[in-house]
């Protein structure tokens, strides 16, 4: 009987710990901007947070090549927003350029830290 409850309470209390999990940071709402250097120039992104969430990322301004830069914008944009962080995996083949937009969001995420 005992390890008939032992489970149950475990899911119980895992389910306890897991519903308070917040994004990563608790960001301010607004319009964020901020740029990192890619392979040909910098890449100036807008990250915006709504309900303390990124909801949209924007490429305002590149010079990168564009077969690259279009790889590495699907790719890349799409998982920061699923993750709800930068921490995700570059583009192969388009480093520079993921890399530069995955630091300039982490950099318009510190001016939205609360």
């Amino acid at each position: 009987m005992r390890k008939l409850l032992v489970f149950p309470l475990i899911l119980v209390l895992g389910a306890g710990i897991f519903s308070g999990c917040t994004p990563e940071e608790a960001w301010a709402d607004g319009s964020y901007e901020a740029s990192a250097e890619g392979f040909n120039d910098d890449v100036l992104v807008e990250v915006v947070i709504a309900g303390g969430i990124i909801t949209e990322i924007n490429i305002l301004e590149h010079d990168e090549t564009e077969e690259y830069a279009e790889e590495a914008f699907d790719e890349v944009i799409p998982a920061i927003i699923e993750a709800q962080s930068p921490d995700v995996d570059s583009v192969s083949g388009a480093t520079y350029t993921a890399d530069a937009v995955i630091e300039a969001v982490e950099k318009a995420l510190e001016q939205a830290e609360n």
